[in-house]
C-alpha cells in the first residue's frame, strides 16, 4: 500500500511542478472538503450542490460528473479539474481534449484518502510540511489491540480495501470484514463478520454525533441470525450521517476522534 502511495507520487512529479491553479471546478464534493482546509476555499469557481462551501460562496454549483455538461465547465474558466475515482473516464479526456488540466483522485483502496490528500496537495503547490499537516492525523496506528467495527451505509458494508478502512485504523478498529472494499448487506456475511460494533451511515448533507440507533437495532434484532450477536446484546449499534466527514478527503479527520471515544468505551 504504502510502495504504491511512493510510486504515484513519483509519477506526478510534473504536475507537482507545474504552476499552482488559480481556479479550480471540483466534481467530488471530499476533494472540496480538502481544498478548503488546505486553504483554496478561493480558488473554487465550480463545485458540486454536495459540495461544503461557504454560504454564500461565489462558485458555481452545477458540476455533475453523473450528467456532465463541458460548455458550462469551460465557462468558468478552470485552470484545474478535479475528478472523483469512480468518474467515466471518456469525460476525464474530453475535459484533457478541450485543454484542461485534470486530475483524477486516487483507486479506491485503504491508503486511497493518503494518496488524494498528497495529490491535492501537490496541484497546489503545498510544502510537504502542509500536506502532512492534513495526512498525519489519519496515518496514527493505537498501541492497543484493534476492535472489529463495521459501517454500512447505503445497503454496503465497508471492507478493509475501503477508503473508510483509513480512519477506522486510526481510531484503533479494524474493518470486521475479512476482504473487499464494498461488499453488498448479507445478513449471513454479517453473522460471520461477528462485529464488535455496528455503525449505520445514513447520507445526508449535515454531520450528526455517533448515537445509540434504536431503530437500526430493533431491526436487526429481527433477524434470527443477527439477534444473538454480541453487538446487539451490548447495545453497540449506532447511527450517524454523512456531511462530509464521511466522505474520501480531510472530513475524515474529524471522525478520528468519534471513533477513538466509542473504541475507548470498550476496553
Amino acid at each position: 500500500m504504502w510502495r504504491l502511495l511512493g510510486l504515484t507520487l513519483l509519477a506526478l512529479g510534473a504536475l507537482a511542478r507545474a504552476a499552482a491553479p488559480e481556479r479550480v471546478a471540483c466534481f467530488s464534493p471530499g476533494a472540496t472538503r480538502t481544498l478548503v482546509d488546505f486553504g483554496a476555499t478561493d480558488k473554487i469557481v465550480a463545485a458540486t450542490r454536495w459540495c461544503p462551501l461557504p454560504v454564500g460562496h461565489p462558485a458555481a454549483r452545477d458540476c455533475d460528473v453523473f450528467n456532465p455538461d463541458l460548455e458550462r465547465l469551460l465557462r468558468t474558466k478552470p485552470d484545474l479539474v478535479i475528478m472523483p475515482r469512480t468518474s467515466n473516464p471518456l469525460w476525464a479526456e474530453r475535459c484533457r481534449g478541450a485543454g484542461l488540466k485534470v486530475l483524477v483522485l486516487a483507486p479506491e483502496a485503504g491508503a486511497s484518502v493518503l494518496l488524494d490528500i498528497q495529490l491535492i496537495g501537490e496541484a497546489l503547490g503545498r510544502s510537504p510540511e502542509e500536506i502532512h499537516r492534513l495526512t498525519r492525523p489519519l496515518e496514527g496506528i493505537p498501541a492497543q489491540l484493534p476492535r472489529k467495527l463495521l459501517i454500512l451505509w447505503d445497503g454496503m458494508m465497508a471492507g478493509p480495501d475501503a477508503y473508510l478502512a483509513l480512519p477506522i485504523r486510526a481510531a484503533g478498529f479494524k474493518s470486521a470484514l475479512a476482504k473487499g472494499s464494498w461488499v453488498k448487506l448479507d445478513w449471513e456475511t454479517l453473522t460471520q463478520a461477528n462485529p464488535d460494533v455496528v455503525l449505520w451511515v445514513e447520507s445526508q448533507p449535515t454531520d450528526r454525533p455517533l448515537v445509540f440507533s434504536e431503530k437500526r437495532s430493533a431491526e436487526m434484532s429481527q433477524v434470527t441470525l443477527i439477534k444473538e450477536l454480541k453487538c446487539i446484546k451490548a447495545g453497540l449499534v449506532l447511527e450517524t450521517s454523512s456531511g462530509s466527514q464521511w466522505l474520501p478527503g480531510t472530513g475524515l479527520i474529524e471522525i478520528v476522534p468519534k471513533l477513538r471515544e466509542l473504541r475507548d468505551k470498550l476496553r
